[in-house]
């Protein structure tokens, strides 16, 4: 079954963003993708997503309510094993590839998806070759990019974290989602940690 609502409420959030490096990757960017038939695949961290609709920002609340509507048709993904983080990380991080190469949405220009961290998940400084966008859907998140402290950031905030920059991220007492895009580099990167 198509998920193509879930990509056009991607869009529709991503076009009212006016940052000059937002504008400056997607400005031109053809939406009109070929979808894959992807099998959907089940996350334990996806069970957060209801919770997650109370800490929404206003502007980002219609997509989050698009991938919770979407979620069990999505092939959820994980970059880690067991052996990274553990399997308490594992239960409580997925991410969906909704465009890029694995994605359900074909690109070999971008990478761009959602991701789930349950309450209190640490995500330990990690970097990668492609450049990131991060926006929080959600508020009660902390954030640290180059070495800098952990930092609050709301819903709506926009990230931008360069070629191989250290960056980890905290969940607060609520899960935290966030819309992620991936340019210039290895799409397929495993992250460095």
């Amino acid at each position: 079954m198509s998920v193509k609502p879930l990509l056009a409420a991607f869009r529709d959030y991503l076009s009212l963003r006016d940052e000059p490096v937002m504008r400056e990757w997607l400005d031109g960017f053809g939406w009109n993708l070929s979808e894959r038939n992807l099998v959907p695949k089940p996350a334990a961290a996806s069970r957060h997503l209801a919770a997650a609709g109370d800490c929404a920002g206003r502007a980002e609340a219609a997509l989050l309510a698009a991938l919770s509507e979407f979620s069990g048709r999505l092939n959820w993904m994980q970059m880690y094993t067991a052996e990274d983080f553990g399997q308490d990380f594992l239960d409580d991080y997925a991410h969906v590839e909704l465009i890029g190469p694995e994605g359900h949405f074909m690109s070999e220009e971008i990478a761009a998806g959602l991701v789930v961290y349950g309450p209190g998940l640490d995500y330990p400084d990690h970097w990668h070759v492609a450049e990131e966008i991060y926006i929080p859907l959600t508020h009660d998140g902390l954030w640290s990019a180059d070495g800098a402290p952990l930092a609050a950031r709301k819903a709506g905030s926009f990230i931008f974290h360069q070629s191989n920059m250290r960056h980890a991220i905290r969940a607060g007492s609520a899960p935290l989602v966030a819309l992620w895009v991936w340019r210039n580099g290895d799409l397929r990167q495993k992250a460095d940690y």
